[in-house]
């Protein structure tokens, strides 16, 4: 049986002339599928894989992140 840990925070970066690091709060995660972060405690922000990264947009900025730490455990039944 396989396990996965997701990490509850990932870094998310703000795309233009001032690239920005803001760590934000993992809401919903489907794994390259969808990623829903919050920021600051009061917005939302959705992204979709491309590929390669998670992309989103808000308020007309752009932004991006790898996605959450992803820990693929392997367990087994003793008994």
């Amino acid at each position: 049986m396989e396990v996965n840990r997701i990490g509850n925070t990932c870094v998310v970066q703000q795309v233009g002339n001032s690239s920005k690091n803001v760590t934000a709060e993992v809401h919903e995660f489907k794994e390259h599928e969808k990623l829903v972060v919050v920021l600051n405690k009061s917005v939302k922000l959705p992204m979709k894989w491309n590929g390669r990264l998670y992309e989103g947009r808000m308020a007309g900025i752009d932004f991006v992140t790898v996605g959450p730490s992803v820990n693929k455990a392997t367990t087994s039944i003793r008994g």
